[in-house]
């Protein structure tokens, strides 16, 4: 058994450096280390939470009870790395809308350069191909050396953003079926990778047609680069072709209109498309900041079912640049460049919107920083009433201004940290300009200022926390103001195992000069911790809104609890 013990673990070393030079004594002396101790590790962790509302609404906001579990176990087995995930909760309704409860269920056990996912997990190969996604089934990581190999196959969790907005309908009449693998060689400074994706729905139910989801197919063939074509100077790629079939049950085409670039892995029918999203960037790097120049450009319809949500139709030139003076006291970021759409010029109108952006960091003393950031977005929109060229006919041209201004500022008030002082501002105005003319009744602007003080007292300091936040919005519809003073205390007790957070808010809200309503919420919280591993909270609350009956919503009051414990080993 012990002879057995040490091949298993030079395996484990001496594979993945197969093919290259190797340090012999200091292999051995790895190899002696995990002998001596315990040959599995475990560690982790639980959390696990409890709910409680009550309301005097007619409509409930949320269910009386819920339940929510977190937990993480890792085994260490001679190096190789076995994380477990688990999350899972109850079902839960929302002003009526039934939420159905939820688990997840994820293994990664992960040896130096090789990773294994198993079950609920995520990973990326591009921004347009797949990302922001998470599947359930098989998927890899393999990084020996320069080479980069991504696989995975399994089921995605979700299917499309806007089926988020269906709350009745979470589960879908089909399951999302994918793999893809993505390979190539990445030295840090260059890389070259090539992505294959293919998506295809499902159906779970005879009558899918029935319903106004229709089931879908996708391949994604993909592109990422990167150059260093001098010290300074790189060059980026991500490039992305997508074919795209909204409707499986559409009839096919000829094979002759099934372009070879598929592969074969996707059939052709009427309702397939083929679209193309191209990223490039240009860069230079210096020690005092860098500067890129961006050129993106997205067909119209493109989409990637490996992705959540995307904007098409679109090409963006940005220049961006990022740079430092006074010893990197002084930090500076500009982003400035133009957007259109249409690119096919088949729509019934276009718009070109100018892109900028700025934004200031000062470190003025060790005390004592500033910070601004200034944004200015214009939309352009020409709406055509005719897209017949022989035919001329008026047009509209339609102007969008939004313009934002926000600053910051802290001061710590003695060399020690206790005590301190924040201001903050914002300014947000839109303006719509039709024909070179500001159209008064569509001028929106926003205004928000916040005082915060904190200080900390005593040997074990209790902190306080206080702070004034005043918002004004003036539109169409008239004007809002709202004035929301709060105050929050930390008290630590018995030497730190117990700690009582205490806050109590109030806002006041007006609208046209009149009372709109006001929010009074007052909540508490008391924490145990019995040692470095245990911890256990209880939170109570209460929330009282008074207004008019005249305004919506109604005046009400809402009481909310949570237990949480947590347990790390």
């Amino acid at each position: 058994m012990r002879t057995q013990k040490h091949i298993l673990i030079l395996l484990l070393y001496l594979i993945p450096l197969g093919g290259q030079s190797q340090d012999i004594e200091a292999t051995y002396q790895q190899i002696k280390e995990k002998l001596e101790g315990p040959a599995i590790k475990v560690s982790g962790g639980i959390n696990a939470t409890l709910l409680g509302n009550y309301s005097n609404l007619d409509i409930r906001r949320v269910d009386p009870f819920a339940w929510r579990m977190h937990g993480q176990l890792n085994f260490d087995f001679y190096g190789v790395q076995v994380p477990i995930s688990l999350l899972t909760s109850s079902k839960s309704t929302v002003f009526n809308y039934e939420l159905p409860a939820y688990h997840f269920v994820g293994l990664r056990p992960t040896y130096k350069w090789a990773t294994l996912h198993l079950g609920n997990s995520n990973l990326s190969f591009s921004p347009y191909i797949f990302a922001g996604q998470s599947f359930s089934g098989v998927g890899t990581e393999l990084s020996p050396g320069i080479w980069r190999i991504k696989a995975i196959q399994g089921t995605l969790q979700r299917t499309d953003v806007s089926s988020l907005r269906q709350l009745q309908q979470l589960e879908l009449p089909y399951s999302r079926r994918a793999w893809g693998v993505q390979g190539g060689v990445d030295t840090g400074k260059e890389k070259l990778l090539l992505s294959l994706l293919k998506v295809k729905d499902q159906t779970k139910h005879e009558n899918i047609d029935s319903t106004h989801l229709r089931p879908m197919e996708n391949l994604v063939l993909g592109l990422t680069g990167r150059k260093q074509i001098s010290p300074i100077l790189y060059l980026n790629v991500d490039y992305a072709w997508s074919f795209l079939t909204r409707n499986i049950k559409s009839p096919l085409r000829s094979s002759g209109d099934s372009p070879w670039v598929a592969l074969g892995l996707l059939p052709f029918r009427n309702s397939t498309g083929n679209y193309k999203a191209l990223k490039t960037s240009i860069g230079v790097k210096t020690n005092f900041g860098h500067i890129e120049m961006h050129h993106e450009k997205i067909d119209p319809g493109y989409r990637s079912l490996g992705t959540l949500f995307f904007n098409d139709d679109l090409e963006n030139i940005t220049l961006s640049s990022t740079m430092s003076a006074f010893r990197k006291k002084l930090k500076l970021a500009a982003h400035l460049g133009i957007q259109r759409n249409n690119l096919s010029g088949f729509e019934s109108n276009s718009q070109n919107r100018w892109i900028g952006t700025l934004n200031a960091s000062l470190l003025a003393s060790n005390r004592l920083n500033f910070n601004v950031n200034y944004s200015n977005f214009s939309t352009t929109n020409r709406l055509r009433f005719s897209n017949d060229p022989l035919q001329v006919l008026d047009s509209i041209k339609l102007v969008l201004v939004n313009q934002q201004l926000g600053l910051s500022s802290n001061y710590q008030m003695n060399d020690q940290g206790t005590s301190s002082v924040s201001v903050q501002f914002s300014a947000q105005q839109a303006n719509s300009i039709e024909n070179e003319e500001v159209q008064k009744d569509q001028q929106n602007s926003y205004y928000m200022g916040q005082l915060t003080f904190m200080k900390q007292i005593g040997p074990r300091p209790i902190t306080i926390n206080s702070s004034l936040l005043v918002n004004s919005f003036s539109g169409g519809l008239g004007q809002n103001t709202g004035i929301a003073p709060s105050l929050s205390l930390v008290i630590p007790l018995k030497k730190d195992k117990i700690k009582w957070t205490a806050t109590c808010a109030y806002l006041y809200q007006m609208a046209a000069g009149f009372k709109s309503s006001q929010v009074f919420n007052w909540q508490n919280r008391i924490s145990f911790k019995w040692d470095k591993q245990q911890l256990l909270s209880i939170q109570a609350g209460l929330i009282v809104r008074s207004s008019p009956q005249s305004v919506s919503p109604a005046s009400f009051v809402e009481s909310r609890g949570r237990i949480s414990y947590g347990w790390r080993f």
